[in-house]
C-alpha cells in the first residue's frame, strides 16, 4: 500500500466515523470536516516523518532490484533487514 492509499483509507475511515458522530449529534457536520482535515494531516506528517528516517530510505532503496549492495552505519545496517546492507567492513 502506497502513501496515497494509505491517505485515502484514513480519509475514508475518518469521514465514515465522523458521519456517525454527528448522526448521533455528539459533534457537528463542520466540527466533523474540521478534526477529519486536521486528523489526516497530523498522521500523514509523521508517517512521513517516519518513512523518511535514515533507516527508511535504507530499506525503499534496499528494495529496488537494481540495488546490489548498501553500505551503511552499523546502526542503521542493523535497523534494516536487508541482506543488500552492511556496514563498512
Amino acid at each position: 500500500m502506497n502513501q496515497d492509499q494509505l491517505t485515502t483509507l484514513l480519509r475514508t475511515l475518518l469521514q465514515f466515523g465522523g458521519g456517525i458522530a454527528v448522526g448521533r449529534g455528539w459533534i457537528d457536520a463542520e466540527t466533523s470536516t474540521a478534526l477529519t482535515g486536521a486528523l489526516v494531516t497530523l498522521l500523514v506528517t509523521v508517517w512521513g516523518l517516519y518513512v523518511r528516517r535514515n533507516a527508511g530510505l535504507v530499506a525503499s532503496a534496499a528494495a529496488l532490484p537494481s540495488v546490489k549492495v548498501i553500505l551503511a552505519d552499523p546502526a542503521t545496517a542493523d535497523a534494516v533487514p536487508s541482506p543488500k546492507v552492511r556496514p563498512p567492513t
